[in-house]
């Protein structure tokens, strides 16, 4: 078996770091898939730290998806053959370039993903999961939020565009105009920060019902990321039956 990751060590693409130490969405999927008797799908897996965790708990089988080949590559180095056997991986971007079986998966993961996506990409990829995920089936994902020490200086705009009612209040067109970070050249040129109001509204409208939809702090964010303890956003649906 091949060595474990770093802690967080930056994307190959340079889109976000890959941390082992899984969120608190993630441990939800985790625990999901381990009793849920089929497929499970872990979009934009990284090296592939929850699909990892979700077949040493006993998931069925587990679909790997990264734009990465390389990451995901990583991730079967690292199983043993009892947890190789039940890996499947896809490459491909989210949500454009990747398609399955209508109710062919019985859970979908997505951690720091859809902060990625534009609007119109988020509203294609939720409407994607209702295709693709079974009814009675969940969805666990995880996003940043403007609610981070390095985009403090975002932060009263962003507030401004949801005083004036607009729907996607957390895109970030121009990265540079806000970060000053030391590591912004690893970071996008653009990026969608989003929050539980436009999650949860994006979901009910793919036919999701939302069990929780919420603001946390991750326990493994850096300090230089820490403001309030709303940087991360979660949500956890199910596909209404119906």
């Amino acid at each position: 078996m091949g060595d474990a990751p770093p802690r967080r060590v930056l994307t190959k693409n340079r889109m976000g770091w890959a941390s082992e130490q899984l969120g608190e969405v993630s441990a939800l999927f985790v625990e999901y898939a381990a009793g849920a008797g089929g497929p499970v799908l872990d979009l934009g897996a990284g090296y592939g730290a929850a699909s990892e965790a979700a077949l040493r708990a006993g998931a069925a089988e587990v679909i790997a998806n990264d734009i990465e080949r390389q990451h995901l590559e990583a991730l079967e180095a690292r199983l043993g053959p009892e947890d190789r056997v039940r890996l499947r991986t896809k490459t491909g971007r989210f949500p454009r370039q990747i398609e399955f079986d209508d109710g062919s998966v019985w859970a979908a993961h997505a951690s720091n993903l859809f902060h990625f996506l534009t609007p119109r990409q988020v509203s294609e990829g939720f409407r994607k999961l209702a295709r693709w995920v079974r009814p009675g089936g969940r969805i666990f994902v995880q996003a940043a939020t403007p609610y981070q020490g390095v985009w403090a200086g975002f932060a009263e705009e962003y507030e401004r565009r949801v005083a004036r009612g607009e729907a996607w209040p957390g895109l970030v067109e121009k990265v540079s105009d806000y970060v000053a970070h030391r590591q912004r050249s690893q970071m996008p040129r653009w990026l969608h920060l989003l929050d539980d109001v436009v999650l949860r509204r994006e979901a009910e409208e793919a036919e999701f019902e939302v069990e929780r939809a919420w603001l946390y702090r991750r326990a493994d964010l850096p300090v230089g990321l820490r403001l309030d303890g709303r940087e991360t956003v979660g949500l956890v649906g199910v596909r209404r039956l119906c």
